[in-house]
This record gives C-alpha cells, structure tokens and sequence, in this order.
C-alpha cells in the first residue's frame, strides 16, 4: 500500500447538555479528523482527542494539526506492506502521543479487519435527580461510577432501593479527600465497590490507609504517560489504572501496557473523552480487554449528530459496536 495524500479534517457539533468542569466549560466539541489516502483510493480516517485549548493535556488540536502536517510529509508517496513498516515513523512521535494515537487509529485500520462486538455500559454519574434514576432504570448499566459527595452515603442506598438489578460500583473523588474522609467508607464497606478514583491530591497519603478495609484506589488524572504509570504501581499501593488511549500513544502502546500491567496483577480501566462514534468505537474494542466496564458512552449520548451515524447501541446494559463509517460530507477539510 502507496500513501498517496495525507488530509486534515474539523467536525464540531454541540454537546446536548453543556459540560461543564472545574477547569473549563464546553457547549461545542471541535475534533480533528486525519485521512490516509491509498493509492487504490481507500481512505482510513483518525479521530484527535485533543482540545482546543490545554486545558486537559499539552497538546491541542492546533498543535497536533501542526506536528501531523510535518510528519505526514515524511509518509506521503512511501509504501507500507505490513503494519511493522510504520514502526520508524511511529517513532518519530514518541514525544506526541495524542498525535501519534490519532494516526494509530487510521494505519490499524489498514491491516486489521474491524469487528462487530458488545462491552458493559459503566455510567457516570454526578448527583442522583429523579432524571437520571430513571435513565439508570431504563438503560442498566453494569457499571455505576457515583462522584464523590457530601451525602455519597445515601446516593448509594437510595441506587440500592431503586434500582431492579444488581450493579457494580465505582467511585470519582477528583483529588478531593484526605486520609480521615476515608473512614465515611466504613458504612459502605459490604457494598460492592470495585475501586476509589483519584481519592488524594497526593500518592503520598495512599501509604496511610489500611488497604484491606477500603476498596482498591485508582489512578486517572495522574496517570499522564507510560513512564509514569510503572513507576507509580511499583512506588504505591495503586490497583487500578484508568488508560486513556490519547495519552499513552494509541491503541498498540494501550495493548502492550495492559499486558505489562495484567503482568503485576493491576486492573485495567480503558476511558474516553466526550468522544465521537470513530473513536468511541476503538476505546471500546480496547474497552473489551479491561478488567472492568470501560468509560464508553452510547451513541446519542453526547450529542444529536455525528459524522459516524449509530456506532454504539444501547440495550439492556450492553452497548453493540459495528465498524464506523464516516460520511465525509460533515466534515470540513482543512488546507
């Protein structure tokens, strides 16, 4: 296979309800979409996770844009017969792995045939409305992540006297809590809690818990790099690793630090990030490798258009994925 061009591409659809966070608040979601054109004419599309600020991670979609059109120079009119020909030039954004992860997503594309397949819906959710009980009873995820509140006691009983089915759960502090805050688990602790994201500003503070009374902690913000992650599993009491794909490098670097952490007996969580049908599409095929329910959303979830129409149905706790395809007619080329 002959690469014949490399395209550049933005969508932007608003969100259906705005997302807002600590550090920023969104109405829109702004991706880059990058096209290999073969020379036969085939295209194979990558969705960027970036933003376009820094508000989340270094690079954005301005950067990203940047470094890719550079790169795409050295790859253009070059022949690649097995997925191994592209190694050297993966190499080359070793020090960019959101772009590196967007072009993943294209070039496995071309050597793998994509699958049909189902993963566990884990939902998220912060504070319980009548609202979104009743989204929780219609769409029965098996995978609950509450954040971490002032009545997280009674959040949890009143999922258990509502909901009509067994689930799983999880729990987001954000950073937000100290040592002492972790005897308001004690109450909880015959629940089925799977594992405590994010509970300490500091590592520091998971050596001052007994971790035979507390679920297991998880990393998510602070699990920045490969590098990184090794060496916070080897230095604290961490036994859950929440990978983002865009951050470590893409879908075979994902696949090889699951294996390395599998290895040393850590659990693997795979998220995503307010993500369109392409990308959700290979959070979840990564998802399926996870030891539990990954952060995929349903189609729909986040917004009312896409330019991958119904990739990821939603029935009865399951979501059902097909290969994506793109209708390139939404999507606004760039120079």
């Amino acid at each position: 296979m002959r690469i014949k061009a490399v395209n550049f591409y933005l969508y932007n659809h608003e969100f259906k309800n705005p997302i807002v966070t600590p550090k920023v608040q969104m109405t829109h979601r702004k991706a880059l979409i990058v096209e290999f054109l073969s020379d036969d004419d085939q295209s194979y599309y990558g969705e960027c996770n970036a933003f376009e600020s820094d508000w989340y991670a270094v690079e954005t979609i301005d950067t990203v844009k940047e470094t890719l059109s550079q790169w795409a120079e050295s790859v253009i009119h070059k022949s690649f017969h097995v997925y191994e020909d592209w190694k050297p030039y993966l190499d080359l954004l070793d020090n960019y792995p959101t772009a590196r992860s967007t072009v993943v997503m294209a070039i496995y594309q071309m050597y793998h045939d994509l699958p049909k397949f189902k993963v566990a819906y884990g939902a998220t959710i912060s504070g319980l409305s009548t609202q979104q009980l009743e989204y929780l009873k219609q769409t029965q995820p098996k995978r609950i992540k509450l954040k971490w509140t002032g009545q997280l006691n009674d959040d949890i009983t009143l999922l258990d006297d509502i909901l009509p089915y067994d689930f799983e759960l999880a729990l987001d502090a954000n950073e937000s809590l100290d040592v002492s805050d972790f005897q308001k688990l004690e109450s909880i602790n015959d629940q089925n809690i799977l594992y405590i994201e994010e509970p300490f500003k500091s590592l520091s503070s998971t050596l001052n818990i007994d971790h035979t009374q507390y679920p297991a902690i998880a990393i998510d913000e602070k699990a920045t790099d490969i590098n990184s992650i090794i060496s916070i599993v080897k230095r604290f009491p961490v036994k859950v690793v929440i990978v983002k794909p865009f951050r470590v490098g893409g879908l075979d670097r994902v696949q090889s630090l699951i294996r390395e952490l599998k290895s040393i007996d850590i659990k693997v969580v795979i998220g995503g990030m307010y993500e369109y049908g392409l990308s959700r599409y290979f959070t979840a095929l990564l998802a399926r490798e996870g030891d539990y329910p990954g952060d995929v959303t349903p189609d729909g979830y986040y917004f009312n258009d896409d330019f991958t129409q119904g990739v990821g149905k939603l029935k009865e706790g399951m979501i059902s994925f097909h290969p994506p395809q793109i209708d390139k007619s939404k999507l606004l080329k760039l120079n």
